[in-house]
């Protein structure tokens, strides 16, 4: 069977990454759903909703830059790999990983030292500005482990692993919501901890699969045949 060029054959992997890039996605937005919906229901006055929304806006303008890294590693590792080989492929992908962990100490410390001037710029009211001070700190230093995580799920990406990252989100998601339903859901910073718990599985996860599983993995951490 041949759709527009293409025979069935050919077509197998691009259905299955798809399907497991779709399967991540969705298994990320249920993830982030969880956490609104626990914020929302730590206290009528809707204090903490509003402080959590605030949190999330502010950290996702970091989040931004890092999208930037994973998308230069998804199309400079594959190429570099395509002209050079597994060697070049490496390169490229080692340089990435340290431009991503400059990227996330600089955010890091500027959205930390930020947030008196950044938080009243979304809320005039003093006491969802004091109750986003505790998330937004401990969201600031998320970012340190981004650096790894968009550094890593972007040389996934461009290693066509669909599979394998969505394993790792899975799992890493299964963390933040275990976490979500323990004690430590119970408060705002707890729900961000969460998040913290899940950024740090994926990011050890995604370095510890370039290092010894990845194509790109060095001779010496080749595993026994």
């Amino acid at each position: 069977v041949t759709i527009a060029g293409l025979s069935s054959i050919a077509l197998i992997p691009l259905i299955q990454g798809g399907l497991a890039i779709l399967l991540r996605q969705a298994t990320l937005n249920v993830a982030f759903v969880c956490a609104a919906r626990r914020a929302q229901s730590l206290d009528p006055s809707g204090v903490s909703a509003a402080a959590y929304g605030i949190t999330m806006q502010i950290y996702s303008l970091g989040v931004v830059a890092h999208l930037g890294i994973q998308a230069t590693a998804a199309s400079m590792v594959s190429s570099a790999r395509a002209m050079g080989g597994d060697n070049a492929g490496r390169e490229v992908a080692d340089r990435i990983f340290g431009y991503g962990c400059f990227l996330g100490l600089v955010l890091a410390v500027g959205q930390f030292f930020l947030l008196p001037t950044i938080t009243p710029l979304f809320s005039p009211l003093p006491e969802v500005i004091e109750a986003v001070k505790g998330p937004a700190a401990i969201s600031s230093f998320i970012h340190l482990v981004n650096g790894l995580v968009f550094a890593g799920e972007g040389t996934l990406l461009g290693l066509g692993a669909y599979k394998d990252l969505a394993v790792i989100t899975a799992m890493g998601v299964g963390c933040m919501v275990s976490c979500l339903l323990s004690p430590l859901g119970k408060s705002l910073n707890g729900i961000l901890l969460s998040l913290a718990a899940f950024n740090l599985f994926q990011g050890l996860a995604v370095t510890l699969h370039h290092v010894r599983f990845s194509p790109l993995r060095r001779r010496g951490f080749r595993g026994k045949s």
